[in-house]
Formats: C-alpha cells, sequence, structure tokens
C-alpha cells in the first residue's frame, strides 16, 4: 500500500489465494519465497528510500523522497467486487482412530471473490482518470471438521456415519451431542 500510495510502478503482484481482512480486495500483495513476490520500480526522476520496521506486532513501511505531484491533485483507489463465490457445503472428515466425542474445525470457511482496484486520480476536485491497476481473483474454501468415530456401539457408530453424509458440520455436531449426552436419571 505504500507503494501505491507514493504511485511507484508496480512491476510483479500476486494476491493473497483468500481474502484479508487488513486491506481492500486487490489491494494486498502476497510473497511466498519461490513462487510469489512482490516487485516494485522507482518510475520517478528522484532516488526513494524505504523504511521497513515493526512495532507492536504490526508491520510499517514509508517510503521518503521528492513529491512532485501538484497539491490540487488527489488519488484514491477504489475495490470492485465482481463475483461473489459462497463456500458451498462443508466438509466432514471421518478418523477412526479417535472417540466418537472428537471434534475439530479444521478449517474455516471463506467467501472467494472476483475482484479489481481502481486508481483514481482528481485535480481541483474533479476525477481526471480512472485506471485499473489490479485484478484478483481470492479462493472460496469451505468449512471443513475431522470428527472421531471410533464407539463400541455399532448404532452409534451408523448414526454418526449418515449425519456425516449430509455434510453439515452442524448436524453432526447434534447427532454426537445427543449420542454422547448422560442419560438422564429417572
Amino acid at each position: 500500500n505504500a507503494i501505491l500510495l507514493a504511485e511507484l510502478e508496480v512491476v510483479e503482484r500476486s494476491p493473497h489465494s483468500m481474502i484479508v481482512s487488513y486491506v481492500k480486495p486487490s489491494m494486498d500483495a502476497a510473497i511466498a519465497e519461490g513462487y510469489k513476490d512482490f516487485k516494485f520500480k522507482n518510475d520517478t526522476d528522484v532516488p526513494v528510500y524505504v523504511e521497513g520496521y515493526n512495532y507492536g506486532g504490526y508491520v510499517y513501511f514509508n517510503i521518503y523522497g521528492e513529491d512532485t505531484r501538484s497539491e490540487n491533485r488527489k488519488i484514491e483507489y477504489v475495490s470492485e467486487i465482481m463475483e461473489t463465490i459462497q463456500p458451498g457445503k462443508d466438509v466432514v472428515v471421518k478418523d477412526d482412530t479417535k472417540p466418537e466425542t472428537y471434534q475439530e474445525i479444521t478449517q474455516s470457511a471463506h467467501v472467494g471473490y472476483k475482484s479489481r482496484l481502481w486508481k483514481v486520480v482528481t485535480e481541483d476536485g474533479k476525477e481526471v482518470s480512472r485506471e485499473q491497476v489490479n485484478k484478483s481473483n481470492y479462493k472460496m474454501a469451505p468449512r471443513s471438521a475431522t470428527v472421531g468415530v471410533a464407539t463400541p456401539d455399532p448404532n452409534a457408530y451408523n448414526e454418526i456415519m449418515a449425519a456425516i453424509g449430509t455434510a453439515n458440520i452442524d448436524h453432526v455436531q447434534n447427532v454426537i451431542a445427543i449420542l454422547t449426552a448422560p442419560p438422564v436419571p429417572q
């Protein structure tokens, strides 16, 4: 974002695989050693100095240089969501080595998006240009859970397996809660 706001040329940028919460869609940039990198070029006529540091659990970047833009010129980045992709059915994986009381949510649901980022330039309050600078596809991911099915009771096993077949984690959890509840005293 510091590079975007400094209006330096982005040479290489990849979005995160799933949406991130700390910036608007298509304003992110992911790095992963060996296959995702972020590169930019100083396309101005003056040198720039990039400062990066972390403090209090946050990462900060500052770009220092000479601002040659006129004071009546403003930039704004506008994120546009073009498509929303819902996560779909839950994924429930059985684990024969864990007791029927074992339940672990292994992945929360993530909505997928297709988005783009526009750079909007205004001068004296009037829009003079609108340019697409990024386009991103963020994957959706269904909610996933692992549940234990090891029980000596074949009826309980069959009920848990039937619940797993619904691909609905909430239903599976309800069935297991009923099956494992202590008996009510008479």
